[in-house]
């Protein structure tokens, strides 16, 4: 009889959970409430949990039974710790955050219990739906909150000590919770669906049962199914096949603009999120990191971009062009690239190094150079932000980024770190506290690689060490740098012409966190261009303000949205200050796209069908189609209508010759008083994406 949650049954629930959410990813997946091509709730999710899976496999190396181990290591409480860690940095959505919070409450509460009973599990709960709640700006009923507030209400209604009967209670009232949430939200009743976020809820506290059933040797309970992430409890949802709507569409999605890591989400699982394609990590692309952040304005306030060297600009002739005429070579590398300047991995591995899976380090944090937040710190110990013999000026003049895993004890790591001091900058020497000794993970930029390695070696056992060679970046007190997230060949350049990071669509915290740190500045803007992703860039800008960095998110919701933002930027003001101008660039600057309908709909502009084009305006369907030059001339005469005397026009990849053409003509036509944009921006999915200022 399983009496205690032990640190077996919480590697069989993270086991059990993953293979329960990739088994329903696709249905999640394709029930979104939008017809629009971005329902990826299930992908989020799977890969949200994959990190965290990730995070507890590498704690197997030390002791594969989870029974032994240091105090707080791989216990319930450690490993749950690693849990949410490894959730939080691989984020990806709303969803991915919140669930990652979920767990965070949970490790929150088993920290210092003795014993995880029923009555903890139930407080664990109500831990967890606390920190859901906390981590959504305008929280919406009939979202994964909901869900999440009645497993833990439905746990601590249980006059039970008995571990089984509470995880069963909380299952089932989760169940029921998600069958009420069409009456909670009226867009998943129009739709006919339930929440996908609080479905792949049920499904993780369905693994739950299942992980402590096997333990007691009772086997799933009635209306439980095992082995395939189906329904717990006695509580009717939906099964395989049935309509789960995407928490990714729910709610209201405005957000404020936010500063130092406190961020509006707008929703409980937000707004259209992106791809995230393959399953693996997205890339960031470096633009002029940590270089002015003044953007170009040209006088009477209608905003100028300049352009890639290697991106022809279709704009009007009256449009000023610049050419940043920067080579590939000369453009920053981000943390994660591991590669030399021939472009060939330059990675050094340590002799019996025994690499964790997916690039985690063994404390559950990331282990992309970079990423100076990974991992908590241990004995009280916080390595972000220390600016060492670069003085001022930050990065500059450091050739050299260098970083490794290290298992040393406390004191000698103390004594690397003023080694570390005097040999280079952007010094970050991040740990767990875990282990015997602990491990720790080590990041500099120094000018000779020899002795910030020997120096590891003096201290302990380094291992995974990574060198990346970095060129010279002028980062001063007040060096200022932007991330954007974006796809597509042509938007990728543009935006790297404004000298700002790129991140691929639906990336993770980590990713997000190393973007920031590529940009070698010490203010950063985040422009997250999608509401599904204003929760990841919030959670890397809270990872990064303990580092030493100031960064704020501006709450694009669109491509168009950023390059109005970034247009305003001027180093001469205050950070906060450009900060609140680039959110009201943004938010004047209406955005519009062009989509291919994923399925049948109701929207605001009556039914679609799949494969209709949809015009949508600040992502609302305004306009339903079959042609495509005609659905965009009159999404553009609905978006002018109101209003407006710059468009800017961004066309998707594969979009027909004389597309371009035909849009000119119709704006020259119909608006001759506005002036007129064009870029091929290559981005899939959205056949153009307008704006208008």
């Amino acid at each position: 009889m399983l009496e205690t949650l032990d640190a077996a049954a919480v590697r069989r629930w993270c086991d059990g959970g993953l293979e329960a959410l990739r088994a329903h990813q696709r249905e999640i997946d394709d029930l979104n409430v939008y017809p629009v091509p971005d329902g990826d709730t299930g992908t989020n999710l799977v890969l949200t949990l994959t990190a965290a899976h990730e995070a507890l496999a590498s704690t197997e190396t030390l002791d594969p039974t989870g029974a032994h181990g240091p105090p707080g290591s791989t216990g319930v409480a450690g490993l749950m710790r690693r849990m949410a860690r490894g959730a939080l940095l691989g984020a990806r959505g709303n969803s991915g955050v919140i669930v990652s919070q979920i767990l965070r409450g949970m490790a929150d509460t088993f920290t210092g219990t003795v014993a995880v009973r029923g009555i903890e599990l139930a407080r664990a709960l109500r831990t967890a739906t606390d920190a859901a709640y906390a981590a959504v700006a305008r929280p919406v009923e009939g979202t994964v909150l909901s869900v999440v507030a009645a497993a833990a209400e439905g746990a601590g209604r249980i006059k039970s000590d008995d571990l089984l009967i509470v995880a069963r209670a909380a299952a089932r009232a989760a169940t029921e919770a998600l069958a009420r949430t069409p009456q909670q939200l009226p867009i998943l009743a129009q739709a006919g669906v339930v929440d996908a976020g609080g479905r792949g809820l049920c499904l993780l506290l369905d693994a739950l049962v299942r992980a402590v059933a096997d333990g007691s040797g009772e086997g799933p309970g009635v209306g439980e199914r095992s082995g395939d992430g189906e329904r717990s409890g006695s509580g009717e949802g939906p099964g395989v096949g049935e309509r789960s709507g995407s928490g990714e569409g729910n709610g209201d999605a405005s957000a404020d603009t936010t500063s130092n890591g406190s961020a509006d989400d707008g929703s409980a699982d937000g707004a259209r999120g992106g791809d995230a394609s393959g399953g693996g990590s997205g890339s960031v692309r470096g633009g002029v990191g940590g270089g002015s952040a003044g953007g170009s304005n040209a006088a009477g306030g209608t905003a100028r971009r300049a352009t890639a060297g290697g991106l022809v600009p279709r704009r009007s002739e009256s449009s000023a062009t610049a050419d940043d005429g920067r080579p590939e070579s000369q453009r920053p590398s981000w943390p994660g690239d591991r590669r030399a300047a021939d472009g060939r991995p330059q990675e050094l591995w340590a002799a019996g190094d025994q690499r964790a899976p997916g690039g985690h380090a063994p404390d559950g944090g990331y282990a992309g150079a970079g990423q100076a937040g990974g991992g908590h710190t241990g004995a009280g110990h916080a390595g972000g932000g220390h600016v060492g013999g670069g003085g001022e000026d930050g990065c500059a003049g450091f050739g050299y980024e260098v970083q490794y895993l290290l298992d040393a004890t406390d004191e000698a790591v103390e004594r690397l770190r003023t080694v570390l001091d005097g040999l280079g900058d952007s010094l970050v020497i991040v740990g767990s506290g875990d282990g015997d000794p602990p491990t720790w993970n080590v990041h500099v930029h120094v000018t000779e690689i020899g002795p910030a390695v020997e120096a590891g070696i003096a201290a302990g056992r380094p291992y995974r060490i990574s060198v990346t060679p970095l060129e010279e970046r002028r980062g001063g007190s007040d060096s200022r740098g932007a991330v954007v997230v974006a796809a597509g060949d042509g938007l990728t350049a543009l935006f790297e012409a404004e000298g700002v990071v790129v991140v691929d669509r639906n990336p993770s915290t980590a990713e997000m966190l190393a973007a920031v740190h590529a940009t070698c500045a010490r203010s950063v803007v985040l422009l997250p261009n999608d509401a599904n992703t204003h929760a990841v860039a919030v959670s890397a800008a809270r990872e990064a303000e303990t580092t030493g960095v100031r960064v704020s998110v501006v709450p694009t919701r669109s491509p168009v949205q950023a390059l109005a933002a970034l247009a305003v930027r001027d180093a001469q003001r205050p950070f906060a200050d450009d900060v609140i101008a680039m959110a009201e660039a943004a938010g004047a600057c209406r955005y519009g796209e062009v989509c291919t309908a994923q399925r049948d709909a109701f929207t605001v502009a009556g039914q679609c069908r799949a494969g209709d084009l949809l015009g949508l305006v600040d992502g609302e369907v305004h306009v339903i189609g079959s042609d495509l030059a005609e659905v965009s001339r009159r999404l553009l005469d609905r978006m002018l209508g109101g209003g407006g005397e710059l468009v800017t026009l961004v066309l998707g990849a594969g979009v027909p010759s004389g597309f371009e053409a035909d849009l000119r003509g119709h704006v020259h036509r119909t608006w001759p008083f506005i002036e007129l944009e064009c870029y091929a921006g290559g981005q899939p999915r959205y056949h153009l994406l307008a704006g208008v200022e």
